[in-house]
């Protein structure tokens, strides 16, 4: 299994497990940035690339960072060189 970093180097495998809670506001706007960024990105849904971005999506937006633009700004640089 390869591992992906996120854009502030972080690994990114595994995704560990995170105590917070999400409310479905939260999951639903979680949800709203990945398919963005997948779709930038051309990931499909089941590869391991499409899994990295979801764990730093996940971990941005625990950290308090919950701007979409932010965090699109903030991860896609990096992974679209991984494409």
């Amino acid at each position: 299994m390869s591992c992906y970093y996120d854009a502030a180097g972080y690994p990114l495998f595994p995704c560990g497990s995170n105590p917070k809670v999400f409310s479905p506001t939260d999951l639903n706007r979680l949800q709203a940035i990945f398919d963005d960024c997948l779709r930038e990105c051309s990931f499909t849904i089941d590869s391991e690339a499409a899994e990295a971005l979801g764990c730093a999506i996940i971990r941005l937006y625990s950290q308090g960072q919950q701007d979409p633009i932010f965090i699109e700004a903030a991860l896609l640089p990096s992974f679209k060189r991984r494409q």
